[in-house]
């Protein structure tokens, strides 16, 4: 499970903190540490990363930003910052790990949408399934007999669920992003 810090922080004290090599978040002002992923869910990360990738360099279609970026989705103050992009990106893919709950993923993935995020796909690798969401009320659990689809956020964009997990893949857990 991660570890929520109850103290709140500031964009500005966070972008502050000594670089423990420890992969953190600010959430909506507190500290979220996770520890680290292992070789499954690198292995798992970097399949879905490099079909997006592929896929939006061929078409033209923005950038894509592995799950190390930083991005402010809310400012309350607005506060300014130099290391993480204000935007919400129009595709974000969470693959989901044995230390998060099923409350953190809902949480983010309701985040990113109210962000202006476009497309959420959740990866599960201990269900071995993606659940994929266009808004809150639209809705879809995808298996390995599935595709999944970029709709207009990655037009054309198709990748069999079953490519995803692969023979050999465990759990793991990881995020990456698209903007155009």
């Amino acid at each position: 499970m991660s570890t929520r810090i109850e103290t709140l922080m500031t964009l500005d004290e966070f972008e502050r903190l000594p670089d423990d090599e420890s992969r953190t978040e600010l959430v909506r002002g507190r500290l979220v540490r996770e520890p680290p992923t292992g070789m499954d869910h690198g292995r798992l990360a970097s399949r879905v990363d490099r079909r997006i990738a592929t896929f939006v360099e061929e078409h033209g279609l923005g950038e894509v930003f592995i799950a190390e970026t930083g991005f402010v989705l809310f400012e309350d103050p607005p506060e300014e910052s130099t290391r993480f992009g204000r935007m919400a990106p129009d595709l974000a893919v969470e693959v989901v790990s044995p230390s998060n709950t099923a409350v953190e993923i809902l949480d983010k993935t309701a985040d990113y949408l109210e962000a202006g995020t476009r497309l959420v796909w959740v990866v599960e690798p201990t269900r071995r399934c993606v659940t994929v969401y266009r808004s809150r009320n639209e809705i879809r659990l995808l298996r390995e007999g599935d595709e999944l689809e970029g709709y207009d956020v990655l037009p054309g964009f198709s990748l069999p669920v079953a490519e995803i997990f692969g023979p050999s893949t465990g759990a793991g857990g990881t995020s990456s992003e698209v903007s155009k």
